[in-house]
């Protein structure tokens, strides 16, 4: 009755809208670079297609999405994909719904992986180092951003020519550096970040870039959207301390193969 034929995320641009639209909120480019890797197929019933998939790494299941009129066939379909395809995991944001219940449906163990902030669009206290301290990164930097930063990020070199790092730097001292990533699948938002010099920890670096990184957004009419891992106390904090909350969450939900 089902059939899955390999496409891509253009093909099914009909899909694709509906499923931005649905979301609840955003999220950042970690998930994003995942989807946009993903082989996409394409879902027909009775010869019509109806949705899609994707698969990262030919294991991670990373998208599903269907037609609101053919929701019916979402637990059968979710089901034969995750047998025929043999798929092992799941990434998926809180805040696409149809996703996440079916993800539930099938699950043995769900793993918190990440936060994903929005700003909060509160008052915080101005940044404790100036923004004239952060600078567009140059390739000069790139001695001090590799052994400071060292595997945080990877491409070091296209991204300071394609002008997504900036480095925080004080009397000729390497403090911290910020990114900024666009995101393509989900509209004027993009992705930031930042990764902090152990010797200037806890000293307000890190929510100093994140305020200047928002305010750059900001005046490019474009929102910021940053996250952190589960685990990572001390970004979470300075996150919230830079206005910034979270409402949505990345999970990684692993599937039993053996009784899907």
């Amino acid at each position: 009755m089902y059939k899955y034929v390999r496409s891509s995320l253009y093909d099914n641009r009909e899909f694709f809208d509906l499923y931005i639209g649905s979301l609840s909120s955003r999220y950042d480019d970690f998930l994003e670079n995942h989807i946009l890797d993903s082989e996409i197929f394409s879902i027909t019933a009775d010869e019509r297609r109806i949705g899609y998939f994707g698969v990262y790494k030919d294991k991670t299941l990373t998208q599903f999405v269907l037609s609101p009129s053919d929701l019916r066939h979402a637990q059968p379909v979710f089901r034969e994909v995750l047998e025929t395809y043999r798929i092992e995991n799941a990434l998926v944001p809180t805040c696409d719904e149809l996703f996440l219940s079916l993800c539930l449906d099938r699950h043995k163990k769900v793993s918190l992986q990440a936060y994903l902030f929005e700003d909060g669009r509160k008052r915080v206290r101005p940044p404790e180092y100036g923004r004239e301290l952060l600078r567009q990164a140059t390739p000069g930097d790139m001695p001090a951003i590799i052994a400071i930063c060292g595997d945080f990020l990877d491409r070091y070199e296209e991204r300071i020519k394609n002008g997504q790092l900036y480095v925080m730097r004080k009397d000729g001292e390497f403090l911290g550096l910020g990114v900024i990533v666009d995101n393509v699948i989900i509209p004027n938002c993009k992705g930031t970040g930042m990764f902090i010099n152990a010797k200037y920890r806890g000293k307000g670096v890190g929510r100093s870039i994140l305020l200047h990184l928002k305010a750059i957004c900001n005046e490019k009419g474009i929102s910021p959207v940053p996250g952190c891992t589960y685990q990572s106390d001390d970004s979470r904090r300075a996150l919230e301390s830079a206005g910034y909350v979270t409402k949505t969450r990345l999970l990684n939900i692993e599937f039993d193969l053996a009784e899907v």
